[in-house]
């Protein structure tokens, strides 16, 4: 035990003063997780996954605007309105097409009384064809931001037309309500008999009946979590720098076999088995030092940027568990480089490519679900894939241990057949 104890601390003097190692081991996984979450962040809020900012001008100052208003702030915006004695509708359009808001809405002058007349139309015999009548309809003039997405411009698009078409029902409702009065009096029947029946018909006509409730698999009266890049994103990542510790594994077990020193070493009593744990040893040390940079730069810094925090919950065992079999995995992926290639430019190239792949193919940069039938089917041979998915089951679905034991299984294969065959390699 003490060899490999003596190998480890030799590694980690070595990776010591290996700078540029250190910063693609540790900046690099830290730089990445900050820029792709921030990005993702704002690509959720670009696809109408969070509230788009709109901005509203009541130019009418009438009943129309403060229902529409009140319509659009219960809904997926976040609405701000401006003062009509300083703004116009050239500022809204400026606004909206310089980037500042998504959406702009104007309520034309007049508004409110032209909609009053049509509501007084609807229940008038009139001679009107209905194309005639079509053609008095109200407008709502909106403005859109040139770089808004056509998908999220559609959506933007129904929300709107949601809130007219609700104002509108709750007015013909009230009209309804007033007409059923009136053809009650015409007919004789005493008002006051059928008042708690049409007083709150407006009421009863807004109390919902449906409803649509997500339920998870375990309970249905369990609400699912909303998506979170940042639980997503941090075990992602980090798992990426994780396995590029090969690349320094790799360099020095090369650098070794060029100065000879490799030699040396398996001359003396010590197998090939206790050099390649002594690395195994070092480097599942810096595998957990980087998880837990990236982990606390989560917790701690992503608030700071408007980010939720990162949080582990209950199952911290089992996270460090899923983080060992990973570093195990990257650990003797690096000792197979070390012992095929023959240069460190050729491992240096070899390991960064199929790294990248692996990630690639294994839903760190793309979500597998994303991705071509053919690429979800490649995606199982990844080890990536297997750790990254480990890491959702426990963080983001909110599974036990129980769950994770394919892949953690599928983990210690790769690293024992990688091993071995490091072995294999170095005895010829």
């Amino acid at each position: 035990m003490h060899k490999i104890i003596a190998a480890a601390i030799k590694e980690l003097l070595l990776l010591k003063r290996d700078r540029a190692g250190l910063l693609v081991l540790f900046v690099m996984p830290a730089i990445l997780v900050m820029v792709i979450t921030l990005v993702q962040e704002n690509v959720m809020e670009l696809t109408g996954q969070k509230k788009n900012r709109m901005v509203f001008l009541d130019m009418d100052g009438g009943k129309l605007g403060g229902l529409l208003h009140h319509q659009l702030m219960e809904g997926y915006f976040q609405v701000t309105a401006w003062d009509t004695e300083r703004k116009n509708s050239e500022d809204i359009r400026a606004a909206v097409t310089g980037g500042e808001y998504q959406v702009g809405v104007v309520i034309p002058e007049e508004s409110s009384a032209r909609f009053e007349k049509r509501l007084a139309d609807l229940f008038k015999k009139n001679k009107q064809q209905g194309r005639d009548f079509v053609s008095e309809q109200v407008p709502v003039h909106v403005f859109f931001d040139p770089a808004l997405l056509p998908g999220l411009r559609s959506a933007v698009k129904a929300q709107l037309r949601i809130a007219l078409e609700t104002v509108a029902m709750e007015a013909k409702i009230g009209i309804l309500g007033n007409e059923i009065n009136r053809l009650l009096d015409t007919l004789g029947v005493t008002q006051g008999v059928m008042t708690s029946s049409t007083a709150d018909l407006g009421e009863r006509f807004r109390l919902p009946l449906l409803t649509l409730a997500e339920s998870s698999d375990s309970s249905e009266s369990m609400e699912m979590p909303p998506y979170n890049p940042v639980q997503q994103n941090v075990p992602a990542w980090a798992l990426f720098g994780v396995f590029f510790t090969a690349i320094p594994i790799a360099g020095t077990i090369l650098q070794e076999r060029r100065s000879g020193i490799w030699s040396r070493l398996t001359s003396m009593p010590v197998s090939h088995i206790v050099l390649f744990s002594g690395k195994v040893l070092a480097y599942t040390g810096v595998c957990f030092c980087q998880f837990l940079l990236v982990g606390v730069i989560g917790s701690l810094f992503f608030p700071y940027l408007g980010l939720p925090a990162f949080t582990v919950g209950h199952g911290l065992s089992t996270l460090l568990l899923v983080v060992l079999c990973s570093s195990l995995a990257a650990c003797g992926y690096g000792i197979l480089l070390g012992t095929v290639c023959s240069s460190y430019e050729q491992a240096s190239a070899l390991g960064s490519i199929t790294v990248v792949l692996a990630a690639a193919v294994g839903g760190v940069m793309v979500p597998v679900y994303a991705m071509p039938i053919l690429m979800q089917k490649l995606s199982v041979i990844s080890p990536l894939n297997w750790g990254l998915t480990a890491f959702h089951d426990l963080l983001v679905r909110g599974y036990s241990i129980a769950a994770v034991r394919v892949e953690l299984g599928c983990l210690i294969l790769f690293f024992l057949f990688t091993l071995l065959a490091a072995w294999k390699f170095a005895r010829t």
